[in-house]
């Protein structure tokens, strides 16, 4: 499943207020981070054919998923 992140995340960089993606990891679990310049960006994303391509069939969609959303903020 790292290795389909990897392959897919490149193709993000062309992604007008895409600012970064990262694979979190322990024992048990793999968290797959995005950021983004505002929630808008991740939504235009989120409803783009580039992110169908990334999580359609055979993507590793029939493994358990759920997407959550975070404001952040830089502190240091």
């Amino acid at each position: 499943m790292s290795e389909g992140f990897r392959r897919g995340a490149p193709e993000l960089k062309r992604f007008p207020g895409f600012l970064g993606f990262e694979l979190w990891r322990n024992e048990e679990t793999l968290e797959a981070v995005s950021r983004w310049e505002s929630r808008e960006a991740m939504e235009a994303y989120r409803s783009s054919p580039m992110f169908g391509a990334h999580h359609g069939p055979g993507t590793g969609s029939e493994v358990s998923a759920e997407i959550a959303q975070f404001d952040a903020e830089v502190v240091v």
